[in-house]
């Protein structure tokens, strides 16, 4: 079995070396990069299997005492995980083989996806601390290389010299936190991470607990890498990778901060900063994206912010102890973010299609829109909806957990069923039924999810986390929210138009990638070398693929 688990990291990396020692052609390296992908997710899919049946299973070497040095180890966690990187990189190949047909750089793509695919696995079953530090700096190469495919694109530079930056912040910081360790206690053993963390706790680093120290630097690891406040401007920017780069990204290196911190979880779930930190950067983070996503117009504009959102959503369920539940919202925003960028193209065509779509019914818009139904749809239903399946299905979620899944739940399933309702082809009361009928299923499907995500690794993430916030906290950070946007939304007056079209603007000018300054050229009528002279207009310039 062994050999099972190596070969998921081992067989990407022989593809990756063999394209350029062969001098593949383009179509070649597409069809061995293909190849090798499908055969490290069979790999990952074994191995998920043998370790759901028979538990964990390695293959380490072990020093004297029995202690990891190097080498791969999976659980039911890593199983899961390494599945959902293996099965995003096989189909996101399979996409550029045809989306990138004729680029020059194609062969060097599917390279480094390779390579980025190899650490990424590594990152969730490396059984020492150091050995996930180096997987994770690979991670951090691979995807900065990949992010200048465009190169000398002017956009793709800059977004590869930012995306760098902000990956060094959170690589120096686990490397930091990997030294630290090993410097008090030695290095982490990443299949009794419990030991680790009891001896931690007993040693100090500067007059402050090891633990303490190893665990804050864990959430500025997590926070560079998925992108969230203040460490988040480097997404927006990978808006000049193409789609496939985009696609990789979303869907897989950008959970960074799930996978560690639940790697390690308890070591950052017994540092009471550390989750503080993790809850306050994520609520801020969730807030401020999802605002700055609603305002945004582009397909892919809206998808990046989106995805920091649910980032900042996914690193405030660990800041409350949330272990499974945060899993869960990794496997589910990873599938539904590659299914998104790689469907981003057609998005153009499927709008137009909708407007041929035959209608079965005659639908009241002025009805569907009204107050009453939009907050019959929107809020009573998807919380009445909640309520019955955790009743019903019972996820044994903490109370925090419990309040933060109910408004994530409830706000995500309202929006979808009344954007639903605008579009509707059918008859008014079939829309309200059918919205009706999309809300409960769906509250139970997501309950469900989490409960079965619960029960699986059950055995594997702790369920008591010391350090976690307390549902008081979560209630006042949320109250807070509400009045803020109460205040935005139903402030009257002059006053209140101002205060609207100021955050407006303000979203909008968050949202918009920095402008870039052209680099000199040539004039044709000349050899002296000049400057282009940028336009004089303030109007932001949103970044994107070249035409």
């Amino acid at each position: 079995m062994s050999g099972v688990l190596v070969a998921v990291v081992v067989l990407p990396l022989i593809a990756a070396l063999a394209i350029p020692l062969l001098r593949c052609t383009s179509p070649t390296s597409a069809r061995v990069a293909v190849g090798a992908s499908a055969a490290a997710f069979a790999a990952a899919i074994v191995t998920l299997v043998v370790t759901a049946i028979d538990g964990p299973t390695s293959a380490v070497v072990t020093d004297d005492e029995g202690s990891a040095v190097l080498g791969f180890a999976a659980d039911r966690v890593g199983g899961v995980l390494i599945v959902l990187t293996t099965l995003v990189g096989l189909i996101v190949q399979s996409f550029a083989s045809r989306s990138l047909l004729g680029d020059p750089r194609a062969r060097r793509f599917h390279v480094l996806a390779l390579v980025l695919g190899a650490a990424t696995t590594s990152v969730a079953i490396a059984a020492t601390g150091s050995g996930l530090a180096v997987a994770w700096i690979a991670t951090s190469v691979a995807l900065v290389a990949l992010i200048g495919h465009r190169a000398p694109w002017a956009p793709a530079v800059a977004a590869q010299r930012r995306t760098g930056w902000s990956f060094a912040v959170g690589d120096v910081a686990l490397l930091v936190a990997v030294i630290v360790a090993i410097a008090t206690v030695g290095d982490i053993d990443l299949r009794s991470v419990g030991g680790s963390a009891a001896d931690l706790d007993l040693e100090t680093v500067a007059g402050v607990s090891a633990l303490t120290v190893v665990a804050v630097l864990l959430v500025v690891a997590g926070v560079a890498r998925s992108a969230l406040i203040p460490i988040h401007r480097w997404l927006p920017s990978t808006l000049a990778a193409p789609t496939p780069v985009s696609a990789l990204l979303h869907a897989g290196v950008v959970n960074g901060a799930g996978v560690l911190l639940i790697r390690l979880a308890p070591i950052y779930g017994a540092s009471a900063a550390a989750m503080t930190l993790a809850f306050v950067l994520g609520m801020l983070t969730a807030f401020v994206a999802t605002a700055v996503m609603l305002v945004r117009t582009d397909v892919k504009g809206g998808l990046v912010w989106s995805t920091s959102g649910q980032m900042g959503f996914m690193v405030l369920q660990l800041g409350v102890g949330a272990f499974a539940a945060a899993l869960f919202h990794i496997v589910g925003h990873a599938l539904y973010k590659a299914t998104m960028f790689l469907g981003a193209g057609g998005a153009i065509s499927a709008h137009q299609r909708q407007g041929f779509r035959p209608h079965l019914g005659s639908a009241d818009a002025s009805t569907l829109r009204s107050t009453p139904v939009r907050l019959l749809v929107g809020l009573v239903a998807p919380l009445a909806a909640f309520a019955l399946a955790l009743v019903v299905i019972d996820p044994h979620l903490t109370a925090s957990a419990m309040i933060l899944i109910v408004v994530f739940g409830t706000l995500s399933i309202g929006r979808a069923a009344n954007g639903w309702m605008t579009s509707t082809p059918f008859s008014t009361a079939t829309s309200i039924g059918a919205a009706l009928g999309g809300v409960v299923v769906g509250s139970f499907a997501y309950v469900g999810g989490i409960t079965l995500f619960e029960h699986f690794v059950v055995d594997v993430v702790p369920y008591d986390v010391p350090g976690a916030v307390g549902p008081v906290w979560v209630g006042a950070s949320l109250a807070a929210i509400a009045i803020a946007v109460g205040i935005i939304s139903f402030s009257r007056g002059p006053g209140g138009d101002d205060l609207r079209r100021r955050v407006y603007v303000w979203l909008l000018s968050t949202g918009t990638p920095e402008p870039i300054a052209p680099a000199p050229h040539t004039d044709a009528r000349s050899t002296t070398r000049r400057p282009v002279v940028a336009p004089t207009s303030t109007t932001p310039i949103t970044v994107g693929e070249p035409a």
